[in-house]
């Protein structure tokens, strides 16, 4: 069983070999593609989450259906330490998708919706792009350079443009809870107006657990607006299939008492499926991976994931907030009542106020609800009380 032929693939979005348990989250995307294309109406679909339950992975697939499809599909992360904002990132990758418009003999909306690319990029800012045609300027748009207003006539436009291929755009946002609240209301806003026109314009995205609030305080009526779709775990069954599949689809093969010792610990979270996954394959000298390999294989998953999962997000934190998240750890992976962790530090709630914003605004901490406060990343409580009895 050599490494090289490893069929497990732990990293921030890499697709799994069998993408388990996500079936019909895959359905809904493939049903609402296919509406739009067809005139008919559609949701976008919101999946939230805590980290490593394959949120970025299933919206890569469901910008492959979109692809597969015909349509525009761009998979854009919402990340504010990137060092182009959003919308710059966003149109970078529209200027690929809309060349795909270039023929010829074009249409009148194919050249309006390369017109008003053009003048949405002037009006932000950016660099005109070409695309090897001379744009009208019957075809420009009179843009102003708020983004509220310009992007959702931009999408639009090139929603009419697609429509007449039986095709749509989809825009699929990673990290959806980080967008500002001027890029958020401009992608609701263009849902909105193609919805009212009933063009194919499909915005889905991913998040944190918080997102479905953040969505709602941003537009009173988002929840109408989309299909939410909350990950969680897998189950037992499901978390076996995803071991078993990838391994036996080499020839390999696992002992059942192997199975018995990966299965609790990966605790359902795609993410360790394929960490303890992985180092239990190269552990292994020889089929089937056993009880042996497997207690060796938790002991390497569990230092990767201190070492990367874990440590990342905890070498973010400031020592004050170290403190903050260590009285959260009393309350396991929580939520924690913000009063409580106040107490347990000797301050109020308002002095600790800052300090539990930067922890949300770094995402390693969430508000599931007022009052609450609670870890974004499963398993984040026992790895600090490992740490403090490891002297980390």
């Amino acid at each position: 069983m050599h490494a090289n032929t490893n069929p497990f693939n732990p990293g921030a979005g890499n697709p799994p070999f069998a993408l388990v348990g996500r079936d019909d989250e895959l359905a809904a995307c493939t049903a609402a593609v296919e509406r739009l294309s067809l005139g008919r109406g559609a949701r976008g679909i919101v999946a939230y989450g805590l980290r490593g339950t394959g949120k970025t992975v299933l919206l890569g697939q469901f910008t492959s259906i979109a692809a597969r499809h015909g349509w525009m599909a761009l998979r854009v992360e919402s990340d504010p330490s990137a060092s182009s904002p959003f919308i710059e990132r966003l149109a970078d990758r529209l200027s690929i998708q809309l060349r795909i418009l270039v023929k010829p003999s074009m249409s009148e909306r194919a050249r309006a919706a390369l017109g008003a690319f053009t003048s949405f990029r002037i009006a932000v800012g950016l660099d005109e792009v070409s695309f090897g045609v001379e744009i009208d300027p019957h075809y420009t748009r009179p843009y102003t350079g708020k983004v509220t207003l310009d992007l959702p006539d931009l999408l639009v436009t090139i929603a009419q443009a697609q429509a007449e291929h039986t095709a749509g755009i989809m825009v699929a946002v990673d990290e959806m809870q980080d967008l500002t609240r001027e890029e958020l209301n401009a992608l609701l806003r263009a849902v909105q107006d193609a919805n009212l026109e009933n063009l194919p314009l499909l915005v889905c995205g991913a998040g944190l657990p918080s997102l479905p609030r953040i969505l709602g305080e941003a537009r009173s009526y988002a929840e109408r607006m989309f299909d939410y779709r909350s990950l969680g775990p897998l189950d037992s069954a499901a978390t076996r299939r995803a071991l078993v599949e990838p391994v036996e689809s080499l020839g390999e093969s696992w002992a059942n008492d192997a199975l018995d010792l990966i299965e609790p610990i990966a605790a359902g979270y795609p993410y360790f499926i394929q960490v303890f996954g992985k180092a239990a394959w190269d552990v292994a000298a020889l089929s089937p991976i056993d009880a042996a390999d497997a207690k060796v294989a938790k002991s390497i998953g569990f230092e990767e994931l201190d070492q990367g999962f874990f440590l990342a997000r905890w070498d973010r934190a400031t020592a004050a907030e170290q403190r903050y998240l260590t009285a959260m750890a009393a309350d396991g992976d929580g939520p924690s009542a913000a009063r409580q962790v106040a107490e347990r530090l000797g301050r109020t709630q308002e002095a600790l106020s800052a300090i539990r914003g930067r922890l949300v605004a770094k995402g390693i901490v969430y508000s599931p609800k007022r009052g609450q406060i609670a870890f974004t990343v499963p398993g984040m409580a026992t790895f600090i009380r490992r740490a403090e009895e490891l002297g980390r």
